[in-house]
């Protein structure tokens, strides 16, 4: 009986001890191991974040290099709106320096999307506004109008050009171009200067 009582003790102890390890000790290291994941997942979470500060602070360090007046002249190229008025204003300015007779410059508004899939991706293209610059001179005139067209504050675009040929050797031409911007522009009601 001896051996007996010895035995069953040995088989409790031996059943307690899987009772220990299967209710405490098996759920611990299960504990344990989904921390070690959550540690896994976070380290590469926080390279991941410090690769994006790393990239952010080279981007500032370049924006902070670029003179102010640059940064004015980029804000410049590719407003937020487009003021009617003084592109209107700056094509009469630009026919005058190139020597060209200004005729008329017109504000049509803003281009409207044609077929669904532009609306659906109207708002993240740049808005297209339309205009119409009717001048007249010499063929040099007019070629110099197009370098100035090009050198302007604005991201503009001519999209088609009539010319016809007057007395004396001189041209008129009308131009249809377009201003993008961002946003709506801020006048959007028709303008004739």
């Amino acid at each position: 009986m001896m051996m007996s009582k010895n035995l069953l003790v040995q088989v409790a102890m031996i059943a307690l001890s899987i009772g220990i390890v299967i209710t405490f000790v098996e759920p611990t290291f299960s504990e344990i191991g989904e921390l070690q994941d959550d540690i896994a997942v976070y380290q590469t979470e926080q390279r991941k974040v410090s690769e994006v500060n790393n990239q952010l602070s080279s981007l500032v360090r370049v924006l902070n290099e670029v003179v102010p007046d640059d940064q004015r002249r980029l804000l410049t190229y590719m407003p937020d709106t487009v003021d009617t008025i003084s592109v209107v204003r700056d094509l009469s300015l630009i026919s005058n320096e190139a020597g060209v007779l200004f005729v008329s410059a017109v504000s049509a508004g803003l281009k409207n999307a044609t077929n669904q899939s532009e609306k659906v991706a109207d708002s993240i293209q740049p808005k297209e506004h339309l205009f119409t610059l009717s001048v007249e001179g010499t063929y040099g005139q007019l070629k110099n109008l197009f370098i100035l067209l090009e050198q302007n504050n604005y991201p503009m675009e001519a999209q088609n050009v009539v010319v016809q040929k007057r007395e004396g050797g001189f041209l008129s031409m009308e131009v249809s171009l377009s201003v993008f911007s961002l946003e709506d522009s801020v006048s959007s009601e028709k303008i004739v200067f």
